[in-house]
């Protein structure tokens, strides 16, 4: 692929439009990310199972094989227990980005209400708990989406969900600070209007402001 490091102008080089350095019109680091995302599932790292103590979880749930759990799009992880008492426990989370590079996320229990971690995974090698649970603990998906460059402001992000564009759906920057277990998504997130169901398509045109820095294209770097 042909790389021009310093962008790309179009047009003729007019007398009063342009100069010798500077001429046409300048073309924009834009990118479009285009998918159709199935369905979400509660169960999709890890099916509930009982936890004696702290350890792994067995990675069996709908989207696993082999005992990794490979997702379709990147997408944030959602875990819950059988017992509204299971509310001291975490899960750290552990697997790849839409890279491939290595990334991990703690998430504290709540009991009987699922909680929803905050980076975009698409893979899961690893779930472990950090203490025995009264219940049984399950790991699922989400509908909440991860970009696949930094992004920092929705104003740079045309969305169309579903065969329109939409202004509705909750956007989530890219966490600028050092990356930890506890950080939101290096690149940014966006949770669609309504449930995917393997038929509404998802496009996002992505204005990259940064294009320069490999922190300004891919974020900070995971942890």
């Amino acid at each position: 692929m042909t790389h021009f490091s310093d962008g790309v102008r179009a047009g003729r080089n007019f007398a009063n439009n342009g100069t010798a350095s500077e001429p046409g019109v300048a073309m924009s680091p834009m990118f479009v990310y285009d998918v159709v995302p199935v369905a979400l599932s509660a169960t999709a790292v890890a099916a509930a199972q009982a936890v004696a103590g702290a350890g792994n979880l067995t990675i069996n749930g709908a989207s696993a094989t082999g005992g990794v759990a490979t997702f379709d799009v990147p997408r944030t992880i959602t875990i819950v227990s059988t017992n509204a008492g299971d509310t001291s426990q975490t899960a750290t989370v552990t697997g790849t980005d839409v890279y491939g590079l290595a990334m991990s996320e703690l998430i504290a229990f709540n009991g009987t209400t699922a909680v929803t971690g905050q980076k975009a995974f698409k893979t899961v090698t690893r779930v472990a708990i950090s203490a025995a649970l009264t219940g049984n603990g399950s790991v699922g998906s989400t509908d909440v989406f991860g970009f696949p460059f930094r992004a920092n402001t929705r104003n740079y992000v045309l969305t169309a969900w579903n065969g329109a564009f939409v202004t509705t759906g909750t956007f989530a920057a890219a966490d600028a600070t050092v990356a930890t277990t506890t950080t939101n998504d290096v690149r940014g997130t966006y949770a669609v209007p309504d449930a995917a169901d393997g038929s509404k398509r998802l496009t996002l045109w992505m204005y990259i402001f940064d294009d320069d820095t490999q922190t300004g294209l891919y974020g900070v770097t995971q942890v």
